[in-house]
């Protein structure tokens, strides 16, 4: 390996500005000179291990398959690889299976019996890398990219927008998955199924969840990315506060080979509000058209999105005619999804649901009494309130 090799990448040319990967390099032409080496194998172990890694050949792994490249995004979109792409990622996988090999000699060379710089291989590329040819292993990289995308949309399925409307990820994103939702089957079926279609590549329609708080409309919403995991379905949630950056959004995610849908939780506006014009602008019926990988699901108490307050009576053409222009993006929405109050019936559906899943020892009867009593006191019958009941039943 010479000390200028990841300067002939062509494709993963990034890698060659990887800070750790680069320190590697370092540690490799320092190996004869002891002093040099220890100080840069114990710099790298740092590096490593306060990134979470404990292997340099997983770590190495990790930064291939999450890498952002002509390649990978033509995978991820299921664009044909020209014979010229091909054929410069299989000159950089070459140069990249060559990361591994001094590898035993630079560990014997620090005499480092703990071994941080390479204490396990879990990542399945390093296997990949370390056992097939350079043939195989373009085949798996065209396969992985095809079919869970790459870069931060690959690792990521749920995001946030930042004070400066850049797309972060959400690492605790944890949602309950769509079966242990109780009640509401016929609402979260039409959500499902419009769902379906959009990852199917079907028309679908953007969807407005309107119902009183607690029904279960945001964890419906949220359970879809689990539930379609292996369809590369990614949740973008934006605050009413950051809608104007909806249109810079779309522009980043119109020409991914993902599936996102832009998530609006408990919308609503003031009649002086003129925000649901950022909205307003990318959903359907705008002169903008809505790109096909992008779908917007809006939660909200008013199936109207708008707030009517009485006004002056000089001032009431002016603010009439604001409802109506914002009372008008209520109308492209063409699914929306009703969450009522569950009647009792339901209620105790939900409870019993809840019941079973945190596998409570209960009477029935008792444990339905009390429910009832709780939702009486605490809110209503919602599956927020049947959570909360169970979580405090002894």
């Amino acid at each position: 390996m010479t000390k200028n090799i990841l300067a002939n990448l062509i494709i993963y040319r990034s890698l060659y500005f990887d800070e750790i990967i680069s320190k590697y390099m370092e540690l490799y032409n320092n190996r004869n000179q002891e002093d040099d080496c220890h100080s840069s194998y114990y710099e790298i172990c740092s590096l490593l291990i306060n990134n979470g890694y404990y292997s340099l050949n997983d770590y190495i792994s990790r930064k291939i398959i999450s890498d952002e490249n002509i390649f990978s995004l033509s995978c991820e979109k299921g664009v044909k690889i020209n014979d010229v792409v091909r054929k410069a990622v299989l000159h950089d996988i070459s140069i990249l299976k060559s990361l591994s090999m001094p590898l035993k000699v630079i560990l014997e060379k620090v005499s480092d019996a703990n071994n941080f710089i390479n204490y396990k291989n879990t990542e399945e590329l390093t296997y990949i890398f370390n056992n097939n040819s350079a043939e195989n292993i373009y085949k798996y990289l065209y396969n992985e990219y095809t079919v869970n995308g790459c870069g931060e949309y690959r690792n990521n399925h749920a995001f946030s927008i930042n004070e400066d409307g850049f797309l972060i990820p959400v690492y605790d994103f944890n949602p309950m998955v769509m079966e242990n939702i109780f009640g509401y089957e016929r609402q979260k079926s039409k959500v499902i199924e419009n769902t379906k279609r959009f990852v199917s590549g079907q028309y679908a329609l953007n969807t407005l969840l309107v119902g009183d708080s607690g029904t279960g409309k945001s964890t419906t919403v949220k359970a879809l990315i689990p539930m379609f995991k292996d369809k590369k379905l990614r949740l973008i949630e934006v605050a009413k506060e950051k809608l104007s950056y909806i249109p810079k959004i779309v522009e980043a995610l119109k020409n991914r080979g993902m599936y996102f849908i832009i998530f609006i939780d408990d919308l609503s506006f003031e009649t002086n509000e003129d925000s649901y014009k950022y909205l307003k602008s990318v959903v359907e019926g705008s002169i903008y058209e809505q790109p096909d990988n992008i779908l917007f699901y809006v939660t909200s108490n008013r199936k109207h999105l708008i707030r009517e307050n009485h006004v002056e009576r000089e001032n009431e053409v002016h603010v009439r005619d604001a409802i109506n222009e914002q009372t008008s993006l209520s109308d492209r929405f063409g699914l929306t999804v009703l969450y009522d109050e569950a009647n009792q019936d339901e209620y105790y559906t939900i409870v019993l649901g809840l019941a079973n899943e945190f596998k409570l020892e209960y009477e029935k009867d008792t444990l339905l009494s009390e429910a009832k009593r709780f939702a009486y006191e605490n809110g209503g019958r919602t599956g927020r309130t049947a959570v909360q009941f169970i979580k405090t039943f002894n």
